[in-house]
C-alpha cells in the first residue's frame, strides 16, 4: 500500500519484526480479521534474513491495509518500534509482537471503550497466555489501583509500586498521548518507563476480557536474552550500543524521574509525583534490588560465585513472582 494513500484509519497498529517468519502469519491474520476493520498494519522489518519479507509482502499485495518497510540494516529493536510510531495516522495506536495474536473482538472492544472516555490516554486488557503451539496456559489481567484516578501521582503510583510484566505496554494507546513522551527507548525496561509515563498523561480504562493473546515461548526477549546476556539484550535494544548497563534498576528509576520532569508541567503536581518516585526506594524491595546490581556491576564473578553457592545451599528458587521486574543479570 502506498503511504497516505487513504484517508487516515481509526487505529494504526505498528508490528516491528526481526527474524520473525515462525508466528508472523498468524498474527498478522489476526490483525486483519478484527471486526473493526478500519485500521492499517504498519510493518517495520529489521532487516531480516529469513522468510518474514516475502510474509508480509505477500499480505500487502492482498489487503492495501498492510505497509511494508524493510530497514536498510537491524537498528535494534527500540529505534524500529518508534519507527512504527511515527508512520502511524490513526487517532488510536498499538504496538504488535510478531509473536503474539488479538482476539477478532480485540479491536472493537478497545477503541469503544476509548471513545467513551476522551480523557483516557490508554486501554489495556485482559490477557490469554499461550504456549509455542497456541494452546492455552492461564487467562490473567494486570490490576493497577488507582489507575482512573484525577491526580497524575496516585496514577503514578499505581504503576510503579505494582508488580507487573509490562504486557500492557501492547494495549491500545491514544496517539496524541504518545507524541513528545520517550517512546520505546533503547534500554531495557523502557516499556515499563512508558507505561508509567502514560499514568503522568492520563487516567487508563480496561477491558476485563482477555483478547490478547501473549505467546509465551523460549526465544521471547526475555527469555533469549534479558536473563541471560545482558550485552547482547543491550544490542537487541539498540544496534549501536556500546556496552550494557548493569544498573537495570537504578536506569528504570532515572527514566522515570526524566518522564515526570516531562510530562507533568503543574509544579505542584510534579512534586507530588517525585513523592511517589522517592517512596518507590522503600517499596517491594526496589533498594536491595539496586544495590544487588551494584554489587553485580562491581565484582561480575564474585555475583555470580555467591549466587551459584546459595542455589547450592537452597536450591533454584524457581520462577519469579508473578510480575516481577526481571532480574537483569
Amino acid at each position: 500500500m502506498s503511504e497516505h494513500a487513504t484517508a487516515a484509519p481509526a487505529v494504526s497498529i505498528g508490528l516491528p519484526v526481526y527474524n520473525g517468519e515462525r508466528y508472523l502469519d498468524a498474527t498478522i491474520r489476526s490483525i486483519l480479521g478484527q471486526s473493526f476493520a478500519d485500521l492499517e498494519l504498519i510493518v517495520s522489518d529489521n532487516a531480516s534474513t529469513d522468510a518474514t519479507a516475502e510474509i508480509c509482502l505477500a499480505h500487502a499485495a492482498r489487503d492495501p491495509r498492510v505497509s511494508y518497510r524493510r530497514q536498510p540494516r537491524n537498528l535494534g529493536a527500540g529505534p524500529n518500534y518508534d519507527a512504527c510510531f511515527h508512520r502511524a495516522r490513526g487517532r488510536y495506536f498499538k504496538w504488535a509482537a510478531h509473536d503474539d495474536l488479538l482476539a477478532p473482538d480485540y479491536l472493537a472492544r478497545a477503541v469503544a471503550a476509548l471513545d467513551a472516555a476522551p480523557d483516557a490516554v490508554l486501554c489495556t486488557t485482559g490477557i490469554t497466555e499461550i504456549g509455542p503451539e497456541g494452546q492455552e496456559l492461564r487467562r490473567y489481567a494486570n490490576h493497577f489501583p488507582g489507575i482512573d484516578a484525577a491526580r497524575p501521582a496516585r496514577r503514578l503510583g499505581a504503576v510503579i509500586h505494582t508488580r507487573h510484566q509490562c504486557e500492557d505496554f501492547f494495549g491500545l494507546f491514544r496517539r496524541a498521548a504518545l507524541v513528545g513522551s520517550g517512546l520505546h527507548g533503547t534500554y531495557s525496561g523502557s516499556d515499563r518507563v512508558l507505561l508509567a509515563e502514560m499514568a503522568l498523561r492520563g487516567p487508563w480504562v480496561s477491558v476485563p476480557a482477555p483478547v490478547f493473546l501473549h505467546r509465551e515461548h523460549p526465544q521471547r526477549y526475555t527469555r533469549a536474552l534479558l536473563l541471560k546476556d545482558r550485552r547482547e539484550a543491550a544490542l537487541w535494544q539498540d544496534s549501536t550500543a556500546r556496552r550494557a548497563s548493569a544498573h537495570f534498576h537504578l536506569t528504570v528509576w532515572r527514566h522515570y524521574w526524566r518522564a515526570v520532569t516531562r510530562s507533568v508541567p503543574d509544579p505542584a503536581a510534579r512534586a507530588a509525583c517525585r513523592a511517589e518516585l522517592l517512596r518507590w526506594w522503600l517499596t517491594d524491595g526496589h533498594a536491595a534490588d539496586v544495590l544487588r546490581d551494584a554489587a553485580r556491576a562491581a565484582s561480575p564473578r564474585l555475583f555470580a560465585a555467591l549466587r551459584a553457592a546459595k542455589r547450592a545451599v537452597l536450591g533454584d528458587s524457581g520462577p519469579a513472582r508473578p510480575g516481577a521486574l526481571p532480574p537483569a543479570e
